[in-house]
Parts: C-alpha cells; structure tokens; sequence
C-alpha cells in the first residue's frame, strides 16, 4: 500500500487528470446528446428551407414551331432532367424537319439548272467578258421560245398553208365535176358550188382540229413580254443584265412547266388542246428587276455569312402570301421572289385543277386572280384556234415564284451578291456529302 501512495504522490497531476476525465465522461456523454439534437434540428431547419426555396424556382419552357406566326408552346415548370431532355429532343426533331424542308425546297428549284451561256457566270475572264455577254444578248430570246415550243405550244395554223390545202381540194372536186380538160372559166352549177363550200368548211374546221391535238395549248413567242432582240449598236450588255435575262429565262421554264402539269391527267397522261384544261395562253408577264438603277451598298461589300435564323417579316399589303423579299425585305437572306402575270384561256369548269397545279409544280403560289370573265371563242375559230366545247373563261393571275439563293449564290455576280445581301460563305462551293453544314438555315414560310 505504501509503494502505491508513493507513486500517487510522486504522479500527483497525472493522477488528478485521470480522475477528471473519468469523472467527466458521464457527465459530457450526458450534455452532448443534447448538443446533438439541438444541432440536429438546426441542419432539419435549413435543409427544409432550401428544398422550400428550391421548389419555390421556376423555369420557363419554350418549344417554337416550324410556322413562326404560330406561337410557341411556352410553360413553367420546377426544372428537372425529364423536362430538359424533352425540350432538347423537341429542338433536335425540329432541326430535322427544317433540314428536310430547306432540301425539298432546293429540289423545286431544280438547283441542277446550268447557265444560257457557259462560262459568263459568275465573272468571264476579261479576255472572254465582252464575247460572252454578246452572246448572251443573242441567244436569250430564242432560248426563251424555244422553251414554248418544247412545252409543247404554238400558234394557231398558218393561213396560207391552210388555204392551199383547201384551195387543192377544191380544184380536186371541180375536176371531178366538170373533167380535167374544162376551161379554167367553166363554172360548176349553183347547187355544187355550194355544196363544194359547205364540204370545204367543214374540211377547214378538221385541219384546225386535227392541228390542236397536236399541241398541249396555243402559244407562240409573242405571249412572253419584253422579250426582243438587243441591238448591237448598244455594245455588249451589262453582265447584270445578263443575270436579269437569265433569272427569267428560268422563271420562265418554271412557269411552263405548271402549265404543262395543269395539261396533264391524274394517270400522267399528257393532254391535248381539245381535252386539256387550259386551251391558250395569252400572254406571260415576268416581273423585271432594274440592277442597274438599285440603290447599292456603301461599301459594295457582301456579308461574310448568311443569317437565317431570324423570322423573315410578312407584308400582306405585297401579297396574300405576306411573303417578302429583296428589295423590300432585306433581312430576307433565304429566298428571292419573282413575280408572274399570266392571261389564260380555260375551260371553266377546271379552274380549280389549274390553279392546284402551281404549287403542285414547286414553289409557286398563286396570290392574285384579278379577272375570271366568260369568254366567246368564235372570233378565235376563223383565225384557226380550236378549242372544242367546252365552256371557257379569260382568267388572269399573277403567280408568286420563290427562288432559294443558296444554289444560285455561286454563279450570282459578285455586284449583285453585294447589292442584294448575298453572303460570301454560300458563293463557295457546297462541302462534300460527308460533312455537315456550321448552320442550319430557317425553313421558308
């Protein structure tokens, strides 16, 4: 007991320490269970205040639509992985449809179309320049009647080669009746003259026929408007005015081509004349456009890139379309518009299937029917223009064409790419098929 009690006095500190900590376990054990709790309820209090706060944020949803005058589904909601993931995949869909509908709009353009003369677009060399839009002016007009006559129209017979065959026939039958060898003075009897004419008209009015089913529907290069020769005394055109010949020169095709599918039935069937709807075209106003009396960019510079993302305005005050384009929509980078007016003559009971057949054809819209008037084709008979019986109206249109500028931007000139907003990147040639495109460009409306 004695060693003990020497140790004890000898480690007296240590000794004391032990027994203040051993005395003080209970009583910390007892005061930090409630320290815990109090802690506890303090991290409850503050966790629930932040899902208060959390549940309390709102995020607005936003999925537009291909048509921008339709308004977009919009609405709040507490954001969530679900959500985010719809919205994406709503956008990337979208991305899809409006890459398709940009193809779909480049195929009715026909973006394969090659220029009237090789090597004039978009700048001839300088050696070459003067000699190319030469031949530009000389070519032009005959390449846009040839366009008619390969649509399958023409005029009306030619009289003095419908009168010779008449007249043949005529000195067929008098021969017949008064013999081969009676003077040219000898006259038939009163009854046979007259029935000579009645036989000879009746043959007139099947040499018209048999002529109008040969032909889709009448019409000769006189019905295209300001179409004439460029005098050479001018010197050679302009290469902006080249451009201007040649953007008619495919509106032109284009044209023809819904007219030619108006005369075609529901098998694909090509119609003639007598059985088509459309009988006669009168006359084809394309829209014009003056470059060289537009007014120019200061700095006679195109953009670097095209903007496409923004809604293109509308303005149905220009047409019942409310599509715009330059030059009274300049943020219209997408498209260009030419404006057609056609005087037509048809069969009133298939108005409807000839005016479907626009927009059936590509990008034509008809925005204007200034005139639908009944129509008396008996004058048009004795100058040779056979129609059939059917009851026929004078209508007068005008056709809204819509021409996409990424395939033409290459072979646009450089002043007129400047003039009218065209951006550099789409005068480049189109990446291979294996690459993507930086940016995809917004659909036409």
């Amino acid at each position: 007991m004695k060693p003990v009690l020497a140790w004890i006095k000898a480690n007296l500190v240590s000794v004391i320490a032990i027994i203040v900590a051993i005395a003080a376990f209970p009583v910390l054990f007892y005061f930090s269970s409630g320290w815990n709790k109090s802690l506890q309820e303090q991290v409850e209090t503050e966790v629930s205040g932040n899902i208060r706060e959390l549940n309390q944020i709102s995020v607005n949803y936003e999925a537009p639509t291909l048509d921008p005058s339709t308004p977009s589904a919009s609405f709040s909601r507490v954001p969530n992985e679900a959500t985010t993931e719809a919205i994406k995949s709503w956008f990337d869909s979208l991305r899809i449809e409006i890459e398709k509908i940009n193809v779909l709009a480049l195929d009715a353009n026909n973006p394969s179309r090659q220029p009237l003369v090789e090597g004039l677009f978009p700048q001839p060399s300088a050696a070459e320049s003067t000699s190319k839009r030469q031949e530009m002016a000389r070519v032009w007009p005959g390449a846009m009647a040839r366009l008619l006559r390969d649509a399958g129209a023409a005029g009306p017979p030619d009289p003095a080669v419908v009168f010779d065959q008449l007249l043949a026939q005529y000195e067929v039958e008098r021969q017949r009746l008064l013999g081969v060898e009676a003077a040219e003075d000898a006259s038939l009897e009163p009854e046979d003259e007259e029935r000579i004419r009645t036989d000879l008209g009746a043959e007139r009015l099947r040499i018209y026929e048999n002529y109008a089913d040969e032909l889709r529907f009448y019409g000769d290069s006189s019905v295209i408007e300001n179409v004439g020769t460029w005098e050479e005394t001018r010197g050679a055109p302009s290469l902006e005015q080249c451009w201007e010949w040649q953007l008619r020169y495919w509106t032109l095709q284009n044209t023809l081509r819904a007219l030619a599918n108006a005369n075609t039935d529901e098998a694909g069937q090509e119609l003639t004349v007598p059985l088509a709807p459309i009988k006669r075209i009168e006359s084809i106003g394309i829209q014009e456009w003056d470059f060289e009396t537009v007014s120019r960019p200061p700095n006679q510079q195109p953009p670097a890139t095209a903007n496409t993302s923004n809604e293109i305005p509308r303005n149905y005050a220009i047409s019942v379309s409310g599509r715009t384009a330059w030059p009274a929509a300049t943020q219209n980078q997408l498209y260009d518009i030419r404006y057609v007016d056609l005087s037509l003559i048809v069969d009133s009971s298939r108005i409807p299937h000839v005016l479907a057949a626009f927009p059936r054809t590509g990008l034509l819209t008809v925005v204007d029917l200034p005139l639908i008037e009944d129509y008396d084709p008996r004058p048009d008979l004795a100058r040779g223009y056979y129609y059939s019986a059917d009851p026929l109206v004078r209508m007068r249109l005008r056709i809204e064409t819509i021409w996409m500028r990424k395939w033409m931007a290459p072979m646009v000139p450089d002043t007129i790419r400047a003039m009218m907003g065209i951006p550099n990147d789409w005068a480049k040639p189109e990446p291979a098929a294996s690459e993507s495109p930086d940016s995809t460009p917004s659909a036409v409306q």
